[in-house]
């Protein structure tokens, strides 16, 4: 019974399909220091200091150790460290317990936990796909019946009730 033409893919042909791209892990240690331009995919752990702009498509976590004056474009962003600058997420920002955000956060969620100290300025705008999504929708007058015409129907007098 055959079920793949390939016995034994091997570990390489695992990483030509997009699954491995997809899951892929960027991390950055503590003792990391990074200036300039921070391209990701997958998810990534920040845990050292960055400065200028990390760009992240997936879920980007930014670890107590860590100290961020970047500019941040992010699908997702878990801030548990410092951040000073900008934050823009696609679907959700969290701030843990531990973090210190200055700065401004754009997103359609924003989560602050207690203890987060927050300066700044947030802007909560709809996910993208959802505002592609609404469409206005028609007004359908309703099928009324044949023999009605708009003429009025017979009155009903209603009782007098006396106020004594």
């Amino acid at each position: 019974m055959v079920f793949n033409e390939k016995k034994n893919p091997g570990p390489r042909a695992k990483r030509r399909g997009s699954t491995f791209h997809e899951s892929a892990v960027t991390i950055l240690t503590p003792g990391c220091h990074f200036n300039g331009k921070l391209y990701c995919k997958g998810s990534s752990r920040i845990g050292g200091k960055i400065e200028g702009e990390i760009v992240s498509q997936g879920l980007l976590i930014i670890e107590e150790e860590a100290i961020i004056t970047a500019e941040i474009k992010a699908e997702e962003a878990v801030i548990q460290g410092q951040v000073q600058g900008k934050v823009e997420a696609t679907t959700r920002v969290e701030l843990s317990s531990s973090s210190r955000f200055d700065g401004d956060v754009v997103t359609p969620s924003l989560v602050i936990n207690e203890g987060a100290i927050f300066n700044g300025n947030t802007s909560m705008k709809p996910p993208e796909k959802e505002e592609q999504a609404v469409k206005p929708i028609p007004v359908v007058e309703k099928p009324g019946r044949k023999d009605f015409k708009g003429k009025p129907g017979p009155k009903i007098k209603m009782p007098e009730i006396g106020v004594s």
